[in-house]
């Protein structure tokens, strides 16, 4: 009976502990999914806003001469 109140007392404390935020975050999607979490922009990226870890939100900027781009 002992066991099973610990196991219980432990499991509830595991699950009201707040997330841990680490560096790991850099890298993450914002700005609705386009862009990424970075330390610091780069030369061809666009800082959109922040992340909640406070790294800018830098978006890629389009190049119109992409070989990647749409052709109909």
């Amino acid at each position: 009976m002992r066991i099973l109140v610990l196991l219980l007392t432990i499991f509830v404390l595991l699950y009201q502990a707040p997330p841990v935020r680490s560096d790991l975050d850099a890298g993450r999607i914002c700005g609705y999914g386009t862009a990424r979490c970075q330390r610091k922009c780069k030369r061809e990226d666009s800082f959109i806003g922040r992340c909640p870890n406070m790294y800018p939100c830098c978006l890629k900027k389009r190049n119109a001469n992409s070989s990647h781009s749409l052709k109909y």
